[in-house]
C-alpha cells in the first residue's frame, strides 16, 4: 500500500495554503505541523486562566445563601464529581438560569437564548458531533459576511477549541453561554440524526503515524486541501474535497485496564 502510495501520489494538495506536489512533501511538511500541534495539546489544560470561583460568584451576587454554597461544596467533595453549579440546582438552592447568569458574568460573555430556538441546528452542523460533545459546545449563530461564528458553552469556555474551529473554518470565533439543558438536548437530536462522516482514530500520537494515515484517507477521499488544529487530547484534521469535507479525529487509545 505504501508503495503504491509513493509511487503514484496524488498530483498535489493544499495544506493550510501551502501547495505539495508529491507525497513525500506532504508528509515531512504535516510532520512538521504535527510535532507542534501534539506538545500543544498536552500544554493546553496547564495554561488555563484561573476564574472566580462560580459558587462565590453567585453568593457574592445575592443568587444563593452561604448555607447553600456550604451544602453544595460538601456534596461535591464526598462524591468527588459534579460542578458546583450542577449541585446548587440538585439541591433546589439555584435554578438553571440563574447557574448560566452566573456563568456568563464568571466568563465574561454573553448569554445566548437557545431554548428559543433548538430547532435551529444548521450552524452545529459545521462541525463534527464528537467535538461538540466532548467541549459541550453548539455554533448557534453564524454571520458569514462577516466572517464570524459564535459558538455556545454550556460551562467552561474552551478557547483552544475556539482556537481550532478558527483555523478549519476561517471564520473568527466568540463564545457564549447557554442554558446546559438546550444544549443537551441539541446535541442528543444530532446524535439521533447521525449523519456524521467524522472517522475517530485511537492510537499513538505519532506525528508519522498521524501523517501517514492522512495520506491514506486523503487519497481515498480525493481531497484537494487538508486543514489540521489541534485541541485537548486530539488532533482534528479535515479533508476537503470539491463538494464535501471530512473529519479525521485522532485522539490516544485508551490505557488497557490492570
Amino acid at each position: 500500500m505504501w508503495r503504491t502510495l509513493l509511487l503514484d501520489p496524488p498530483p498535489g494538495v493544499l495544506l493550510h495554503n501551502q501547495w505539495l506536489c508529491s507525497a513525500e512533501c506532504f508528509d515531512q511538511a504535516l510532520e512538521e505541523l504535527l510535532s507542534s500541534l501534539i506538545d500543544r495539546t498536552r500544554t493546553y489544560p496547564e495554561t488555563q486562566a484561573h476564574r472566580f470561583p462560580l459558587g462565590l460568584l453567585m453568593y457574592s451576587l445575592g443568587l444563593i445563601s452561604k448555607d447553600a454554597l456550604q451544602e453544595a461544596l460538601e456534596a461535591q467533595r464526598e462524591t468527588g464529581k459534579g460542578r458546583v453549579g450542577d449541585w446548587l440546582r440538585r439541591l433546589g438552592a439555584a435554578t438553571e438560569p440563574q447557574v448560566t447568569q452566573a456563568l456568563a458574568m464568571q466568563w465574561s460573555i454573553p448569554i445566548y437564548p437557545l431554548e428559543r430556538c433548538e430547532g435551529n441546528l444548521t450552524w452545529a452542523r459545521l462541525l463534527p458531533y464528537p467535538l461538540l460533545e466532548s467541549f459541550q459546545m453548539l455554533p448557534v449563530h453564524c454571520a458569514p459576511s462577516q466572517g464570524l461564528l459564535y459558538v455556545a458553552f454550556s460551562s467552561r469556555v474552551d478557547y483552544a477549541a475556539l482556537y481550532a474551529i478558527e483555523q478549519m473554518l476561517e471564520y473568527r470565533t466568540e463564545p457564549c453561554v447557554a442554558q446546559q439543558s438546550s444544549i443537551e438536548r441539541a446535541l442528543a437530536k444530532l446524535r439521533q440524526e447521525g449523519h456524521s462522516t467524522e472517522i475517530p482514530i485511537a492510537g499513538p500520537m505519532d506525528p508519522a503515524i498521524i501523517s501517514g494515515a492522512t495520506r491514506e484517507q486523503a487519497l481515498k477521499f480525493g481531497a484537494q486541501e487538508v486543514r489540521v488544529a489541534g485541541l485537548t487530547n486530539i488532533i482534528w484534521v479535515r479533508l476537503r474535497a470539491p463538494d464535501t469535507a471530512r473529519d479525521l479525529l485522532f485522539h490516544p487509545a485508551a490505557e488497557p485496564r490492570q
